[in-house]
């Protein structure tokens, strides 16, 4: 239970404070430069958080152009050593175009609020994307990343019979779930 005297010391207290709060801005000049240092503090938050957050784009864009890159070359290593085991093949060269970049997805925070005036009641939601401090940047936390399709494969290869190439056909369709018109095999002399 709270008693009268503890109600009114801590009632003093914020009179006390009120007071001095008053007489901090009573001058003119210390109230100017106090507004002052404020706009300054919060011009920098406001510019600093700017930059961080145009850098950690700039970086989590350049990991998803190296990670595209990386990822079709690697099914064109993996699809020609695949071809290079077939017996009738002796050399093969293979390119392989991918849709886009990957699409990630990230961690997010969600906030409902719903607010009711004379006609109902109204609800919105929204949502942020959650960040963790990597070094010295900022960087959202990825959830999944879903690398981007493949559209079309161009493989040349030495002279191979008519059936050795239907397979190979077939067997690059079946390999990357792509329809077999977006592949295409060239032969060398």
């Amino acid at each position: 239970m709270i008693k009268n005297g503890e109600i009114m010391s801590k009632f003093a207290f914020l009179v006390g404070f009120k007071e001095k709060f008053k007489n901090l801005f009573s001058d003119k000049k210390k109230s100017f430069i106090f507004v002052f240092v404020a706009i300054v503090v919060v011009g920098v938050l406001l510019v600093s958080s700017y930059f961080e957050t145009d850098s950690s784009k700039k970086q989590i864009e350049n990991e998803s152009d190296f990670s595209v890159l990386e990822y079709s070359n690697n099914i064109e290593k993996k699809l020609q050593s695949m071809i290079l085991s077939v017996e009738e093949i002796e050399s093969a060269s293979v390119m392989v175009m991918v849709e886009s970049t990957p699409k990630i997805s990230y961690l997010t925070e969600g906030e409902e609020t719903t607010e009711t005036d004379e006609k109902g009641s109204s609800s919105t939601k929204s949502t942020t994307v959650v960040f963790e401090k990597n070094g010295s940047v900022y960087a959202p936390i990825v959830v999944t990343t879903l690398m981007p399709k493949v559209t079309g494969v161009l493989i040349v290869v030495n002279n191979i019979s008519a059936s050795t190439k239907h397979s190979l056909l077939n067997s690059v369709a079946v390999v990357l779930n792509i329809d077999v018109s977006s592949i295409s095999i060239l032969q060398k002399n």
